[in-house]
């Protein structure tokens, strides 16, 4: 009887954390010659429960380099507009046809809806 009840308990912790996982929301952006291609989807662990898990790179398909290149995300919640998370991200040197990859965490809610803006930094 009690290996029932654990497995009962199991089965309904493990389908209420599925409403956490997603499929990956694909994006584009681009400014000038800068282009970036990512990719979110919702993720849960025990340490930090949900969490928006972006991953992506920068190409510059331009014929200079640029010094500096700096991302800056934001996890909007979906119904209200506010930003509930922002990172921003240094990626340092892009020279002109170079290709550099990231990843990063955006701290979500297990019960809301969230979408990543992304910008380029100045």
């Amino acid at each position: 009887m009690k290996k029932i009840v654990a497995v009962s308990v199991l089965v309904i912790v493990l389908v209420f954390l599925s409403g956490c996982l997603s499929t990956p929301v694909v994006r584009e952006s681009a400014q000038g010659a800068l282009h970036s291609h990512f990719e979110y989807s919702v993720g849960w662990s025990p340490a930090q429960g949900c969490y928006e898990r972006v991953t992506g790179y920068v190409y510059n398909a331009g014929n200079t380099s640029f010094d500096a290149v700096q991302l800056n995300l934001n996890l909007v919640t979906s119904d209200t507009g506010t930003i509930r998370d922002s990172q921003s991200i240094f990626i340092g040197p892009v020279g002109a046809g170079e290709t550099r990859t990231y990843e990063t965490r955006l701290d979500g809610e297990c019960t809301r809806e969230y979408r990543v803006d992304f910008s380029f930094g100045k």
